[in-house]
């Protein structure tokens, strides 16, 4: 499947190599080129593809939106034509404090949704830390990775891309259940850091297989 993925920090780039790694192909969409975090990259993995944002848009059938939050609507505004494209929102609007959320009643992804004219964005990939993304398994049990969205076909598309580099995936909604996933993205950060519990941590849902 072709990925681009605009933004190359701690998410976008452990994204990208993993998704490498299980025969994907990637292009990072970045303002600069010649940006360290780039170079690194590339230096990693010579199969990557780097260009504009533009570019690594049109190159995508998915498009993973790996920025700040406060980029977004300059970033999609900047991304062409993404029509049939599936969005991947991982972004949480913290405030700077990392004490709660700037948006009430509505979220980050369904910002996107109409800044995009779009459909089928699917939030995922924003209540975990780069470390679960570069390794998902916790002993014998793999992390769970929540998603939202309103497009069947969209999100059977990330599941498959989740399930790829080592997620079990809990599909919570529709879109507007991303309110509760970007709530759940604060109680990962007080975990990990104001709790000192670290990074290195991830949520689970447990079922008894008796109750079904």
């Amino acid at each position: 499947m072709k990925i681009g993925i605009i933004g190359a920090g701690d998410v976008g780039g452990t994204l990208g190599k993993r998704w490498r790694q299980k025969g994907h192909e990637i292009m990072f969409g970045v303002r600069n080129l010649q940006s360290p975090k780039v170079q690194k990259l590339v230096q990693m993995d010579q199969n990557f593809k780097v260009g504009d944002i533009s570019e690594a848009a049109a190159f995508g059938e998915v498009i993973v939106l790996a920025i700040p939050w406060t980029s977004v609507e300059e970033t999609i505004l900047n991304s062409g034509n993404l029509s049939g494209k599936i969005l991947i929102d991982p972004t949480n609007p913290l405030t700077p404090d990392l004490k709660g959320l700037a948006l009430h009643d509505t979220s980050v992804a369904e910002k996107i949704a109409k800044l995009a004219n779009s459909t089928r964005v699917v939030k995922a990939f924003n209540a975990i830390g780069a470390r679960t993304l570069d390794n998902s398994v916790f002993d014998s049990q793999r992390a769970d990775l929540f998603i939202c969205g309103d497009d069947r076909h969209a999100k059977e598309v990330v599941e498959e891309l989740a399930n790829d580099i080592g997620f079990d995936v809990v599909d919570i909604g529709p879109l507007v259940n991303a309110r509760k996933l970007e709530q759940l993205a604060l109680l990962w950060i007080e975990l990990a850091f104001k709790q000192q519990m670290g990074p290195n941590i991830a949520f689970k849902l447990l079922k008894r297989k008796d109750d079904f």
